[in-house]
């Protein structure tokens, strides 16, 4: 209970540091511990991803293989996987070489142009069923990195035992994966020794302003002179642009002790 509680303190404190991931441990894998996107038999073993508030991890160690849960209990992280997925990056070595990626759920590419910038107005993205349909679309396939190499496969454990399954409800979005350990052809060619790094890798829209000119330069970005019309024009007739969304990736580290 002790070392627990220390590593837990220690996982807490480097991560708000950048020199190197945040030191968690892995819990014995419990019999009730099953992978079907129901999160709850982990609610005292969930701790927060750095640096990502309403985002948490649980994670278990069996002999083999390594069960994590995630739970978005934040809206805005809810709908940042629903359209983008999530993707879980292994390190065997605990460093932060993105040697094995799962991503799942694993909606097809156009969802992410879906994604709304942080502090966008609401009412600006996509309807809440529209994005409840990309993400139960994205339920049936798992994508697997390695290298170069990405392929898709199904999320049952056919695949080298590598099982994933999710849920949205009143808990939130909640994802469960059994990534095996041990050195396999198809997934790590290196079994973890002593700790093992993952990486939680979130898509992001970041939006711009179109035109490229500076402020008061054309660029959308001038001064003010009465307001747009209602028709969608600009005060000189030209027709309001939206700002360009830029989709890029964060990635958060820690390394579980095994």
């Amino acid at each position: 209970m002790h070392r627990a509680l220390t590593l837990a303190l220690l996982g807490l404190a480097a991560a708000g540091c950048s020199s190197g991931p945040a030191l968690y441990s892995a819990d014995p894998l419990t019999p009730e511990t099953a992978v079907d996107g129901d999160a709850r038999e982990w609610p005292v073993a969930l701790r927060p991803v750095p640096r990502e508030a309403g985002l948490s991890v649980g994670l278990r160690r069996g002999d083999d293989d390594l069960v994590v849960v995630v739970v978005a209990s934040d809206e805005r992280q809810a709908r940042r996987i629903a359209l983008g997925g999530l993707r879980v990056w292994v390190d065997p070595e605990g460093g932060t070489d993105k040697t094995l990626g799962v991503r799942y759920p694993a909606p097809d590419s156009s969802a992410r142009r879906e994604l709304r910038p942080v502090g966008a107005r609401r009412g600006t993205g996509p309807d809440p069923d529209r994005i409840r349909r990309r993400f139960e679309a994205g339920l049936d396939q798992i994508e697997i990195t390695r290298g170069a190499v990405r392929q898709r496969a199904s999320p049952d454990g056919r695949f080298g035992g590598l099982e994933a399954a999710a849920t949205w409800g009143q808990r939130g979005l909640v994802i469960e994966m059994r990534i095996p350990l041990a050195a396999t052809p198809g997934l790590l060619t290196t079994a973890p020794t002593e700790s093992v790094s993952l990486g939680f890798e979130l898509a992001e829209a970041v939006g711009r302003p179109m035109g490229g000119g500076r402020r008061g330069e054309g660029g959308g970005m001038g001064p003010r002179t009465g307001g747009a019309p209602p028709d969608g024009t600009r005060p000189d007739g030209e027709p309001r642009q939206r700002p360009e969304v830029e989709i890029q990736t964060v990635t958060r580290w820690l390394r579980v002790d095994l």
